[in-house]
């Protein structure tokens, strides 16, 4: 909601807002790496390929393999 309500259209803008979000913890650690990294390339990031490694990182494995 956030991006949309701010208009934040640009895939390396979205990124970096989102990752400036998250803070403390493992997902703090996980963001300022991510951020680093971004810093460190050239060229526009790939906004599908983001979300799915956050989903892949941060779900809940467990339940998976529970429901299994």
């Amino acid at each position: 909601m956030f991006l949309k309500s701010n208009r934040v259209m640009e895939t390396d803008n979205r990124i970096t807002v989102i990752l400036a979000c998250l803070r403390g913890g493992v997902v703090g650690i996980y963001a300022q790496r991510k951020l680093n990294e971004l810093n460190e390339e050239l060229g526009t990031q790939n906004w599908d390929n983001f979300v799915k490694e956050i989903k892949m990182t941060f779900s809940n494995k467990t339940k998976t393999a529970d429901a299994e």
